[in-house]
C-alpha cells in the first residue's frame, strides 16, 4: 500500500538556533542548571551505570539503584531498564542544547558520551541494554525497544547537526538488527505477560523508524512502523489507550498512563502515514477527539500519572512534565505530516503556558506534577491528603532531580525547548514555512542556494516579528507565515501576499537585505473554560499569583535543591469576575532571564460580598502558586 504524502519536512536538526529569551533560558539550564549537570546530581544513575555497555542487563540482574521510595523487589525488577531512559533522555536534551547554543564545553561532553555509546555497538550492529542471554527474548516487562528508541533520537540529532555519517550508519545497522529479530509479519514483539511502562514505551520505536524514513526516503521503515503499531494493537497490554480496537470503540475513554497515551499518538500517526488506510485514519481522528477532554486551560494533558477515564480539571487533576514534552513532540509531528496549522497553535500554547508554568521561575527545578490552579506544592495534591507510607505521593514539589520518584520528568524538561526550536521552520514544496514563532536564526538551502532568515522578536510577549533574509544569490521561493488562531488581524509591511489555510504566502525572488515586519493584532480576552473563565493575551494564559510559605528540602549540590510551598492565604481563592470587567495590559522592559515578568494585567475582581478587589494577573511562567480559572457571580 502506498505511503500517504506528508505535507512538510523538518529541517535538519541544528538548522534553526534560538536567540532572545529562549536562548537565555536554555543557556541558564545548560550552564547552571539541571540540563548540563544532571549527571553530576545523580552519578549513580548516569555516570556509574554503563547500561548500554559493560553493565548490560542479564538474567542474573536482580536490582539496580534507581532512587525511588518504593523498595518492593518486584517494583525494582520491573524497572531494571529505567536508567536507559534517564540516561538517553538527559543526553538528548543536553546534546541538543549544547549544539544549538554552540557551547564547546558541553559539546565535548556530549561527544565523549556518544563516542562511548558507538563503541558499545556489537559486531552484528546491536545497540541496546541487554546481553545476549536476554536480548529479543522476553516473556514479560522489558525495555528493549524503549532503550533503543530513546538512544537513537539523540544519535540521529548529532548526525544531522554535525553531518557525522557514522551515527546514521550506526542507527541503521541497529534498527536492521531489531527488524531481523522481530521480522515483519512473522513475530510478536509485544506478546508478553505482566507488561508495564517499558513495553509500552517501546511502541515509540516508531519515532526512530519515522526519522530514518525522513532521512533516507526508504519506505521499509514506514512499513515496519505500521506493522509494529498493528502488532501492538493485537496484544492485551496495560498501556492500551491507542490500540486500534479501543479507538474504534466510541464508548472507550483514555485511562492509561498519560505519557504513554500522548506519545503513542505519534506511533498511530506514523502508521497512518505509511499507507492509505481508512481504519487508521478513523482511529487517529478518534484519538485526537478524545485528547480534547484531557486538556487543562494551559494545555497541560492530564495524568497524575494515569488518565483513568477522567476529563481535565484545573484544580483536582495534575499533569506530568513528561506528558507535556511528549504531547508537544506529538503536536509538531501532526503539524509536519498534516500541514494543519492548529497543531502549531497547540504547540505554542503548550510550550508558553503549561511547560513554562511547571518550571520554577527563579531556581533550577521543575514540578513533576502540576495543576493549573496550583494552591500548594508540598508533595501531595493537597497538604492534608492521607498518604500511603509505602508509596507516598511526593510529586507535587519543585526539584532539579525528583530522584525519590523517578528521574524522567527532569530529563524531558531539558528536551522540550530544543524540540520546540526544531519545529519553528518547516520545508514546503515551494519554500519555507514559519510555523512556530520566537527569536531565532535559520540557515538552510532553498533551490540549492544558501538562505538565512532571522526572527527578531520578543514573542510571545510582543506580537511583532521582523524577518530578515540573507541569500548567497537572489533566488525565487515562497515564504509562508502562520496566522495564529488567537490573532484578530495582522499588519504586514509589504504587498503582494496571499492568504490560504491560515497562512500568509509571499512568493518572490528573495535577496540579501529583504526584511518583513509582521504584527499580529490581539487584545486581553476573557474566555470560557468549562463553567469558569480564563484570561489570555495572545498565546499567553494569565493567573492570579497566590502567596505561599517556602520550605527547602533535599540539597543535591549548591544551587540544586527541592522546594515545597504551603498555602499562606486562602482568601483570594473566592475572588470572582465582576459582571462588567476590564483589565489593562501593562508592559515592562523585557529581561531575558525573567521574560514572564514583562507583562501583567491589572483590574478589579470581586469578593464574595461584591466588593472590588484590585488584582494583578501574571503569565503562568512567572508563577508558583496561582489561580487560573474564575467563576462569575
Amino acid at each position: 500500500m502506498p505511503a500517504t504524502p506528508q505535507t512538510y519536512h523538518f529541517l535538519p536538526f541544528g538548522a534553526i538556533k534560538p536567540s532572545g529569551w529562549i536562548r537565555a533560558q536554555m543557556t541558564r539550564d545548560l550552564e547552571q542548571g539541571f540540563v548540563g549537570h544532571l549527571d553530576e546530581l545523580v552519578p549513580e544513575l548516569i555516570q556509574r551505570d554503563d547500561i548500554y555497555g559493560a553493565n548490560r542487563l542479564t538474567r542474573a540482574a536482580k536490582t539496580k539503584e534507581l532512587g525511588v521510595v518504593a523498595k518492593e523487589t518486584q517494583w525494582e525488577v520491573q524497572f531494571l531498564w529505567w536508567n536507559s531512559e534517564t540516561q538517553s533522555n538527559w543526553l538528548d536534551g543536553m546534546t541538543r542544547a549544547a549544539l544549538l547554543l554552540d557551547q564547546p564545553e558541553f559539546i565535548e561532553k556530549a561527544r565523549a558520551r556518544i563516542e562511548h555509546l558507538l563503541a558499545t555497538q556489537d559486531a552484528d550492529g546491536y545497540l541496546g541494554i541487554y546481553a545476549p542471554d536476554l536480548r529479543f527474548n522476553f516473556s514479560g516487562e522489558n525495555g528493549e525497544l524503549w532503550a533503543q528508541a530513546s538512544l537513537f533520537r539523540v544519535l540521529l540529532a548529532w548526525h544531522q547537526a554535525t553531518q557525522d555519517q557514522r551515527l546514521l550508519e550506526a542507527v541503521r545497522r541497529a534498527v536492521d538488527v531489531t527488524m531481523r529479530a522481530y521480522p515483519l509479519g512473522k513475530s510478536h514483539p509485544f506478546e508478553v505477560q505482566g507488561d508495564f511502562a517499558g513495553v509500552g514505551h517501546g511502541l515509540v520505536f516508531t519515532d526512530a523508524l519515522d526519522q530514518l524514513y525522513q532521512l533516507t526516503g526508504e519506505a521499509c521503515y514506514l512499513d515496519y512502523a505500521r506493522w509494529l503499531y498493528l502488532e501492538y494493537s493485537r496484544q492485551p497490554l496495560s498501556q492500551d489507550d491507542l490500540q486500534l480496537a479501543h479507538l474504534l470503540d466510541s464508548d472507550y475513554r483514555f485511562k492509561a498512563h498519560g505519557v504513554h497515551t500522548y506519545e503513542h499518538i505519534r506511533s498511530l500517526l506514523t502508521a497512518a502515514c505509511a499507507a492509505d488506510d481508512p481504519h487508521l485514519d478513523s482511529a487517529l481522528a478518534a484519538a485526537l477527539a478524545r485528547l480534547e477532554t484531557c486538556l487543562t486551560p494551559s494545555g497541560g494533558p492530564i495524568g497524575d500519572e494515569f488518565i483513568a477515564g477522567r476529563q481535565a480539571d484545573a484544580s483536582e487533576i495534575g499533569y506530568e512534565y513528561c506528558s507535556i514534552h511528549e504531547l508537544l513532540d506529538t503536536y509538531t509531528h501532526l503539524l509536519q505530516k498534516t500541514g494543519d496549522m492548529q497543531w502549531a497553535d497547540r504547540a505554542e500554547w503548550l510550550f508558553f503556558n503549561a511547560a513554562q508554568g511547571a518550571r520554577h521561575p527563579s531556581e533550577t527545578s521543575i514540578a513533576y506534577l502540576k495543576t493549573d490552579n496550583s494552591l500548594s506544592m508540598t508533595g501531595p495534591l493537597h497538604p492534608d491528603d492521607p498518604q500511603d507510607e509505602r508509596n507516598p505521593q511526593i510529586r507535587y514539589k519543585y526539584s532539579p532531580v525528583h530522584q525519590d520518584v523517578a528521574v524522567c520528568c527532569v530529563p524531558n524538561a531539558g528536551r522540550i525547548a530544543p524540540y520546540y526550536v526544531k519545529a519553528q521552520w518547516l520545508h514546503s514544496a515551494d519554500g519555507l514555512v514559519a510555523a512556530l514563532y520566537g527569536a531565532s536564526s535559520l540557515q538552510t538551502q532553498v533551490n540549492g542556494v544558501s538562505v538565512s532568515i532571522t526572527q527578531e522578536t520578543d514573542y510571545p510577549f510582543d506580537p511583532a516579528i521582523t524577518f530578515r533574509v540573507e541569500t548567497a544569490q537572489p533566488t525565487e521561493f515562497r515564504l509562508s507565515f502562520r496566522i495564529p488562531a488567537w490573532a484578530s488581524g495582522f499588519q504586514l509591511d509589504t504587498e503582494g501576499f496571499t492568504i490560504q489555510d491560515n497562512l500568509i504566502h509571499i512568493h518572490k525572488t528573495w535577496q540579501t537585505g529583504d526584511a518583513i515586519t509582521l504584527r499580529f493584532e490581539t487584545d486581553v480576552k476573557i474566555r470560557p473554560w468549562r463553567a469558569e473563565n480564563i484570561f489570555t493575551y495572545g498565546p499567553l494564559l494569565f493567573c492570579l499569583p497566590l502567596d505561599g510559605k517556602c520550605s527547602p528540602g533535599r540539597e543535591y549540590a549548591p544551587g540544586f535543591r527541592d522546594l515545597y510551598y504551603a498555602p499562606a492565604d486562602s482568601s483570594p481563592l473566592n475572588l470572582r469576575l465582576a459582571p462588567q470587567i476590564a483589565f489593562t495590559l501593562e508592559r515592562r522592559p523585557l529581561e531575558p532571564s525573567r521574560p514572564f515578568d514583562s507583562l501583567s494585567l491589572t483590574g478589579d475582581l470581586i469578593t464574595p460580598g461584591g466588593d472590588p478587589y484590585p488584582a494583578r494577573l501574571i503569565p503562568l511562567g512567572a508563577s508558583i502558586l496561582r489561580k487560573v480559572t474564575f467563576e462569575t457571580p
